[in-house]
């Protein structure tokens, strides 16, 4: 008779209503994004507006009262902005009044191009519809043109309504950002007690940490942000200039202007200057170089400046950014193309201080979401063997020979081990491990002279070692991936200076050996083994004709031990337990025994 699983239908039913009401509250959330967008944006903005004005107020505070102090510090702020923005606009006119004067210009340049794409194609039909284009723009000859003739009709009141009436929206805008800052920028103390007592008042000092962090990060990233675009728009200005294309202050503006928005925001302010040089400028090097400038002037600000300002990254990972741009853009346009990258910052910061939003900090974080030896793990299942290797490389690198292999291939093969008692992997996966596990060890091996991972003092391979040396012989205990284990100990006792060996379980009559130097046998393991398993292990090595071996097995759950007490109450000493670093100090001291009572006997 068959019984229904309750439990498990129960289980699969509240996981579906828990999806379905966070896909109900994301939309909801995304809807009132965009609905609510008038009001939301001025809000966003003046907040940001007071994240890079508050250091100002600080400093401004020692002498003046805050009231003042404040009032000051916005004053600046809008008559620069009020400054930059007619300087643009007057730019922008003159551009947009020049354009006919360019004609000539642009016309020779697509004959040029024309007699380059007389064969036809992609490059003719592109050229045929510039120059359509160019005649559209230019007045037919021989045609007179007359004005025409507006005949007005009301009162002056309603002319005057209808010039003012387009900019009263964005002025409307302008002073409520305004506003807005200048009561967050008086209140500011206030405020974050609000938001502590609102989302965290009973763990005050975590959430103030959370706002704090949130704040400083943010703050400091559009501050630093704003000096580094305005360097780039002098420095694209300036060189525009020396070129000698006109408005170069308009192309200054723009291109610094348009760097806001991350990663394409510089290719988006090259293009105009560039299209404009090819119209304005005789010849055809003049383009290139403004094209150059502009490019050069992003690598010398991206790649020297900003990372001497700015130190460690965002935190938020490239393709984090770009998404989050394309997301704001579409809900808020423009706006949110610029306020995408502090946004996703706050988010970033929720993620990481907030468990419920944890995942936030793993979407959005530059951060690895997976340990180095749980990314080894998934690519050698993957049979991915090369990227397993830069990982290996990578942890070996920053943290030494010995933790650095301990984090990463010790560790992987523990993990391997849980997962194929609990038969979660397949045949094909185990051995996917064992022989990529091989092949890792062997870059590592081939990798580390070159890869600054220099050899121990001592290292030297058991072919050339005197009869009186010590050789290991590892061998797995149990199955496959205890042959993994056994091929990353013996890796790991080469790099501390001692010879070792190691051989598949199916072999394990080849580690007997002939003559030569004195051979220990090591029954390695990625867990504890069972009294029975050891025991049917080292039977089977004695039968080949081996030596009493010692368990090795690699434990990170206690401490360095020599044993533990509830699988050796047979013969404690036979077993090894630790991480890689304690297995070696360990074996090491158990092959001087074995050398000195050696000695002594003979």
């Amino acid at each position: 008779m068959k019984y229904l699983d309750f439990t498990t239908t129960t289980r699969n039913d509240s996981r579906l209503v828990h999806a379905a009401a966070v896909i109900l509250i994301a939309a909801i959330v995304i809807a009132a994004l965009y609905f609510g967008r008038d009001v939301l944006i001025p809000a966003a903005v003046a907040i940001l507006f007071s994240f890079v004005l508050g250091p100002a107020v600080t400093w401004v505070r020692r002498g003046l009262p805050p009231p003042l102090a404040v009032a000051v510090v916005v004053l600046g702020a809008v008559l620069v902005a009020g400054a930059v923005t007619a300087l643009f606009t007057t730019q922008l006119a003159d551009v947009a009044g020049s354009l006919t004067a360019y004609q000539t210009n642009l016309q020779q340049k697509i004959k040029d191009i024309r007699g380059l794409a007389e064969g036809g194609g992609a490059l003719s039909r592109f050229v045929a519809m510039v120059a359509s284009l160019a005649s559209d723009l230019a007045p037919a000859a021989g045609v007179v043109e007359t004005p025409l003739r507006v005949q007005t009709g009301g009162s002056d009141l309603a002319a005057v309504a209808a010039f003012v009436g387009p900019l009263l929206h964005p002025l409307l805008t302008i002073g409520i950002v305004v506003i807005l800052a200048v009561f967050i920028l008086l209140d500011r103390e206030h405020l974050s007690d609000q938001f502590v007592r609102l989302f965290g008042a009973s763990d005050v000092h975590a959430t103030s940490e959370a706002i704090g962090d949130a704040s400083g990060r943010v703050a400091r990233m559009l501050s630093l942000q704003l000096v580094t675009n305005i360097g780039f728009a002098v420095l694209v200005g300036v060189g525009l200039f020396a070129l000698g294309l006109p408005n170069a202050a308009l192309w200054g503006l723009m291109a610094g202007g348009l760097r806001f928005i991350p990663y394409l925001g510089t290719a988006l302010g090259a293009v105009l200057p560039t299209l404009i040089a090819f119209a304005v400028m005789p010849g055809w090097a003049q383009p290139f170089l403004v094209l150059g400038w502009i490019v050069v002037s992003d690598i010398v600000v991206g790649q020297i400046v900003e990372p001497l300002l700015f130190g460690d990254s965002t935190g938020v990972t490239p393709i984090a950014l770009i998404m989050s741009a394309i997301f704001w853009g579409t809900l808020w346009g423009p706006v949110g193309l610029l306020l995408s990258t502090p946004i996703t910052i706050c988010l970033l910061v929720l993620g990481t201080h907030v468990p419920q939003l944890g995942f936030l900090h793993i979407l959005l974080g530059d951060k690895p979401a997976l340990e180095p030896y749980q990314q080894i793990y998934r690519r050698l299942i993957r049979k991915a063997v090369a990227d397993a290797s830069s990982v290996a490389l990578a942890e070996i690198e920053t943290k030494g020979p010995e933790q650095g292999l301990d984090d990463s291939m010790g560790r992987m093969v523990v993990l391997a081990e849980a997962d194929r008692a609990r038969d979660r992997l397949s045949a094909d996966q185990i051995e996917a491990i064992v022989e990529g596990t091989d092949e890792v060890l062997d870059i590592l091996t081939d990798g580390s002279p070159a890869d600054g991972l220099d050899e121990p003092a001592g290292v030297a391979s058991s072919a050339g070692q005197d009869d009186d040396d010590t050789v290991f012989r590892c061998v797995g205990g149990r199955g496959q991936v205890d042959d993994a284990a056994a091929a990353i100990i013996a890796y790991a006792l080469r790099r501390s200076g001692l010879a070792a060996e190691s051989r598949r379980r199916g072999d394990i009559a080849a580690i007997v050996g002939d003559d030569g130097p004195m051979a220990l046998d090591v029954i390695c393991y990625a867990s504890y083994p069972s009294n029975t398993v050891r025991r049917y292990a080292a039977r089977k090595l004695a039968l080949a004709g081996g030596s009493r071996a010692r368990h090795v097995v690699i434990d990170y759950e206690v401490a360095a031990t020599a044993a533990r007490s509830s699988v050796d109450t047979a013969r404690p000493d036979d077993v090894l337990a630790g991480d890689l670093v304690t297995l070696c100090r360990l074996m090491a001291q158990h092959a001087a025994s074995i050398g000195r009572a050696r000695k002594s006997c003979t």
